[in-house]
């Protein structure tokens, strides 16, 4: 009797309302995912959340969404209160399904380690329950979620080859199976389970996803009939499965054609139909995203563009698709050369990428590549217009700036037009609306205390009347000529005015040669520019080849016509036009036989270990920089500077020579060396080194003042001051080997010696170690007399923190003044 009463109340009572809470946690689940018809579908509508890191102040145990909390606890109260285990035995049969409702809440709870104890639960202790295969494969699902792949594979195998499975566990087999092929990348082995899944599914829902599922597997494999009869099985369902599987399974067929060589008709056609189809409105974003692709296979950019646009207006929830929709308008605008636009494109495409993605990365350095772009084009562009003036004959001149005073002189009248109807707006009667339902009349300041409408009635006063006396009969007053004789004059003084007068414009086109000049290298060196990024980090070899051409046509600076000819040489051995890379490869021979361009040519291969190779270069120049050389490296970056035109290693070199400046001429040199690295290579790594930098010094400058006062545990030097153009290096070193071994018979004090470029004409060499002033002195005076050195150098003694700021600030003149 205790055993029925317990049965009945855990299953009818307790077990069923968890069993309804947990199916209403189930098409809550499903109802929030958000499908990627960008891969291949999950069998299961579960959005995977992402680890949480460990908080101590929040219960783990408790759920997000409270049906299956309501699920959980119902099995735990089923358990608890009805279990009748004695003996090693269960007495109650229905505490097996209360299990496994606990399993199941765990699970769509995404506590899986918990969920899979509930099930092993039963698979330990109820062997012969009558859903021990139903345990078994939610084992294997939890698995998969906890990425035991191979472990759930066999196990699952095992199991439907070697038990006889009822259809709806046949069903939760095959799927799960399928599923775990699928995150193993094994897509030819998911097809067989989805076979049987398929026609082993509970409702025709399940079985058109699965169908879906198929199609997609079979298109991944290149199985196109396959595919596409896959993809016909989910169309013949048409209203027995969701709706969003048969448009999908549409544009998947259409996709399979290949649009490129797709019939434009019926292909267009197809999208029509779906277009039109009132029930298809929610996919029109898909829709019309894949009809813009196909137009832009066909090479109709403009119809492309319509309905990239027309995908983004219906505002879609699939991030991934908005992303592509920019992304291909932002490069259809790119190649066309309006890159600002393009840039604001590839801005709202990363707004709608994962960052952490690829492709998130590839489009970031592209728009980052894309600021030099639209930096150079707007110089090229810019001195282009200027040039071209410069050239053209006084009546193009006139022409073009009569032209564009039309235009001005439109837009005024415009402002004028729109500021008049604004103002009958304001007036009495334009103020007057309808008030029928309680609306209220647009009522308006009175005249004279609106500020702008008075400043605004008082300009149009003195354009039509002039700068008149405050008189009686003004209007007709003869007095008011002396201002204004007559309404002809009006009309004079309009015509006259500097903007609306071609002249105005004229006067300031450039005519000094040397202007001229600056204005063409200007130019001439943006398109250099361009043509280097757009071959190197764009591939655009077209738009390279026709910049460095053009480049080449217009008597450029002679440091940028042997590269720009090498780098055209590069581009049409690319891109294996072979004929023209071999007239571009015997020009640099014939008319640089003896440049580092031609020596390349001629042996490609030992150049790249040559010492001429750059990085080889400057890793030679930067070990000359440790070891003090300073002059040499400076000389060298100079000259390299002019021969690494375009090249990578130039940010380097700059950055390199900045260095130097700051040992040579102190901070303030190397802060202006910081900041033209910063902006003349912004997108380097070397240039947003050089930014961060150049902000630090910004922010906090380092000190020029001396501390003349310095406290008693200040370290101090000896310094042997050594002006390069009065001294031998022989006597600096002959002396520095003196001090080396009359500093070790010190004893007593731990001294050391060092050499220090000063400046680029003066070099100190100093004795550190010393306690004080004083005893420096002494030390000073001790070698004097013992003939170590001569009254005649000149020497110093200075505190260690006082020697770092002359040294930085280079302001050594001004201790010494103060000493």
């Amino acid at each position: 009797m205790n055993k029925n009463f317990h049965a009945m109340t855990t299953y009818y009572n307790i077990v069923y309302n968890g069993n309804l809470a947990l199916e209403k946690g189930k098409k809550e689940v499903e109802a929030s995912y958000m499908e990627d018809y960008w891969t291949v579908l999950p069998v299961e509508r579960m959005a995977i959340k992402k680890a949480k890191p460990k908080t101590f102040n929040k219960n783990t145990n408790t759920s997000e969404n409270s049906n299956f909390e309501i699920a959980e606890e119902k099995a735990t109260k089923s358990i608890q209160k009805h279990s009748m285990f004695m003996g090693g035995k269960e007495y109650n049969p229905q505490i097996d399904e209360a299990f496994l409702l606990l399993g199941k809440a765990r699970y769509y709870d995404q506590r899986f380690v918990p969920s899979k104890d509930a099930f092993n639960f039963i698979l330990n202790h109820y062997p012969k329950s009558s859903t021990i295969n139903e345990a078994k494969i939610w084992v294997e699902k939890t698995n998969l979620r906890l990425e035991y792949f191979d472990m759930a594979i066999e196990n699952l195998v095992s199991l439907i080859n070697s038990t006889e499975l009822t259809p709806l566990e046949s069903f939760e087999a095959s799927t799960t199976l399928a599923q775990a092929y699928i995150f193993e990348n094994e897509k030819r082995l998911a097809i067989p389970p989805l076979r049987r899944a398929i026609e082993t599914a509970p409702d025709d829902e399940k079985r058109g996803r699965l169908l879906y599922i198929k199609g997609q597997l079979y298109s991944l494999l290149g199985e196109k009939d396959s595919a596409m009869a896959s993809f016909d099985d989910v169309i013949a369902l048409n209203r027995k499965s969701p709706r969003r599987y048969m448009i999908h399974s549409k544009l998947e067929k259409l996709r399979l054609q290949g649009f490129e060589n797709a019939p434009w008709y019926e292909t267009e056609l197809s999208f029509q139909e779906l277009t039109e189809n009132r029930e298809n409105r929610p996919f029109l974003d898909f829709i019309h995203y894949d009809n813009a692709v196909f137009r832009l296979a066909k090479d109709s950019v403009d119809l492309a563009i319509d309905k990239f646009n027309k995908s983004l207006r219906q505002e879609p929830k699939d991030k991934y698709l908005k992303s592509r929709n920019y992304f291909n308008l932002g490069e259809i605008y790119f190649d066309r050369a309006s890159y600002e636009t393009s840039g604001k494109y590839y801005d709202s495409t990363l707004s709608n990428l994962a960052q952490e993605s690829l492709e998130y990365r590839q489009v970031k350095r592209k728009r980052d590549n894309l600021e030099d772009v639209i930096k150079y084009e707007k110089i090229a562009k810019e001195t282009d217009s200027i040039l071209n003036l410069v050239e053209a004959s006084e009546e193009k001149r006139i022409q073009f700036f009569t032209t564009y005073i039309e235009k001005l002189k439109e837009e005024e009248k415009s402002v004028f037009a729109s500021n008049k109807t604004s103002k009958l707006g304001n007036s009495r009667f334009g103020a007057q609306k309808s008030q029928i339902g309680g609306g209220r009349a647009n009522t308006s300041e009175f005249y004279f205390y609106n500020i702008t409408q008075k400043q605004r009635g008082e300009e149009s006063f003195r354009k039509t009347w002039g700068n008149i006396k405050l008189t009686d009969d003004w209007r007709r007053n003869p007095s008011r000529k002396t201002d204004l004789e007559n309404d002809e004059v009006i009309v004079e003084e309009e015509s006259v005015k500097p903007e609306f007068d071609p002249q105005t414009y004229i006067a300031e086109i450039p005519s000094d040669e040397k202007v001229i000049d600056s204005i063409s290298d200007e130019r001439n060196f943006a398109y250099y520019q361009l043509g280097i990024i757009y071959k190197e980090k764009f591939k655009k070899y077209n738009l390279a080849i026709s910049k460095l051409n053009f480049l080449l046509e217009h008597n450029p600076e002679e440091r940028l016509v042997l590269p720009s000819k090498y780098y055209l040489y590069k581009i049409y051995d690319e891109i294996g036009e072979v004929e023209l890379a071999n007239q571009w490869k015997n020009e640099i021979l014939k008319s640089h036989p003896d440049s580092r361009y031609a020596s390349i040519l001629r042996n490609p291969e030992a150049y790249r270990s040559d010492a001429e190779n750059p990085q080889n270069i400057y890793n030679n120049l930067y070990k000359s920089y440790k070891s003090g050389k300073y002059e040499y490296v400076l000389n060298e970056i100079d000259t390299y500077s002019k021969v690494f035109v375009g090249n990578s290693i130039l940010p380097k070199l700059e950055l390199l020579k900045a260095r130097v400046l700051a040992k040579h001429e102190g901070v303030k040199a190397y802060t202006e060396a910081l900041n033209y690295v910063a902006l003349t290579y912004p997108q380097s790594q070397e240039g947003k080194y050089a930014q961060k930098r150049f902000e630090e010094l910004k922010r906090n400058p380092p000190s020029s003042e001396f501390d003349m006062n310095p406290g008693p545990d200040e370290g101090y030097l000896l310094v042997f001051d050594f002006n390069k153009n009065n001294t031998e290096e022989s006597q600096i070193q002959e002396l520095k080997n003196k001090l080396e071994a009359s500093i070790q018979d010190e004893q007593g004090l731990e001294l050391s010696l060092n050499i220090n470029n000063y400046s680029q004409n003066q070099t100190l060499l100093t004795i550190n170690g010393l306690k004080s002033k004083l005893g420096a002195e002494g030390l000073a005076e001790k070698f004097i007399k013992n003939a170590i050195f001569d009254k005649s150098f000149t020497y110093f003694v200075i505190t260690e923190e006082n020697y770092k700021i002359a040294q930085i600030n280079k302001n050594l003149d001004e201790y010494l003044e103060k000493k």
